[in-house]
């Protein structure tokens, strides 16, 4: 807890003592009783304020758990005190500009035990971990003199996600490949079969599977993976040379956008999508399946750009993954960015690929572009599925185009700079 004068009360102490001392040289005992009076409202202000602010508390914060870029979201606070008269009290609760900043909430009169409710509003157009707090009681006497503070409890953490566009649905067999088919004799297999599988550290006890462990003689857990709905991995590249432009009108930033729309598509239709950037999944496979949907929008919100090898290093730990279908989201890349995907495919696994224009949000490079164009060739030719994006498409229409029936190979959606009136 701190106090101070304000201007006010700095005024009124230093003509206090000015009067209070020098009152008695000139014999005028007025002055002396100004000087004192002035005093004294300062002191009684500083005795008020300051126990003004000891007598309240935080005793809970909430905030919605996701929160996407460009969407309000609600703050709670609730305090318990009392509010004495002649106080004014407000509650600020410190936040980033990119919130809205510092939110100032001035409280009513409260009871003796009273608890009172506050909110507020913010909002962020770029996505992020951002920090809530804490929050500080701030109590002004009646006068103005005195100006008294106190922490209020700790701070939080908001993560704001990136935007997430509805998509069209994706019909894993209009992609082929040779598990596509197994996809659906899978969904045809006996329950038991299919949806239990052996213990993994971090599974929940509860879900262990008694009789299939006696069966089979090893630690068997019931797991969230969906018969016929197959794993997806998207890969993202995070690479910062392989993207232009700043703040949310980035290329960065659109493929997270992308890649965020395509894993919480694919999770809504009970897909288990797990996320590849810099070498590394996320989130790790142990997790339940409501959890794993949290901890991937939350690594995208935190996400910041990667090293130059980040996509090498993705690439040669998707030849360890495990999927059935894998969507790439990939920077300004060339032929020799890609010729690794090629090999690095487990065999039979359907594949998409979008490719961002990267120059087209910085600096138009014809260079680039074409390397960008051999790219595209050479995934198309493996069998990818292709599409390029510029910074005037939008995500829905890139992924319709991507995924329509007939598409195969060569799909490539132009970017709005390319269309002539």
């Amino acid at each position: 807890m701190r106090w101070r004068p304000t201007p006010r009360g700095w005024v009124f102490a230093v003509v206090g003592v000015v009067a209070a001392v020098g009152a008695p040289f000139l014999g005028q005992r007025d002055i002396l009783r100004l000087g004192v009076l002035l005093l004294v409202l300062v002191a009684v202000a500083a005795w008020s304020t300051t126990r003004s602010v000891q007598t309240l508390d935080l005793v809970s914060r909430s905030k919605d758990e996701l929160v996407e870029a460009g969407v309000p979201s609600t703050v709670r606070l609730a305090v318990v005190g009392r509010a004495r008269a002649g106080v004014r009290l407000v509650v600020e609760d410190s936040a980033p500009l990119a919130l809205g900043g510092t939110a100032r909430l001035t409280l009513p009169r409260l009871r003796e035990g009273e608890t009172l409710d506050l909110e507020y509003r913010v909002r962020s157009e770029t996505r992020g971990s951002y920090r809530l707090g804490p929050a500080t009681v701030i109590a002004l006497d009646v006068f103005g003199l005195v100006r008294s503070a106190r922490v209020l409890g700790d701070g939080v953490t908001l993560d704001v996600l990136p935007r997430v566009h509805p998509l069209a649905d994706l019909t894993l067999g209009e992609l082929g490949g040779s598990r596509g088919s197994s996809a659906s004799a899978s969904a045809a297999a006996a329950p038991d079969d299919v949806s239990i599988r052996e213990y993994r550290v971090g599974d929940d006890l509860r879900r262990v599977h008694w009789r299939s462990t006696a069966r089979r003689g090893a630690v068997m857990v019931r797991s969230d993976e969906h018969p016929g709905r197959p794993d997806v991995v998207v890969l993202l590249d995070t690479r910062a040379g392989a993207h232009a432009g700043r703040g949310p009108g980035s290329s960065l930033e659109w493929g997270i956008s992308a890649a965020a729309s395509v894993a919480a598509h694919l999770q809504r239709r009970r897909h288990r999508v797990r996320l590849l950037h810099d070498g590394a999944y996320d989130p790790p496979r142990e997790l339940d399946e409501t959890s794993a949907v949290r901890g991937l929008m939350r690594s995208l919100a935190r996400l910041q750009p990667g090293q130059p090898d980040g996509l090498a290093r993705s690439v040669t730990s998707l030849g360890r993954g495990e999927s059935t279908l894998l969507v790439a989201v990939l920077g300004q890349v060339d032929e020799d960015d890609v010729a690794p995907l090629l090999s690095a495919r487990p065999l039979g696994v359907p594949a998409l690929a979008i490719l961002l224009r990267a120059s087209a949000w910085g600096t138009p490079d014809e260079s680039s572009d074409a390397g960008l164009e051999r790219a595209r060739l050479v995934l198309a030719r493996a069998g990818w599925r292709t599409s390029v994006a510029g910074p005037g498409d939008l995500v829905p229409d890139v992924w319709a185009h991507l995924t329509r029936s007939g598409s195969r190979g060569v799909a490539s959606v132009p970017s709005s700079e390319e269309v002539t009136p």
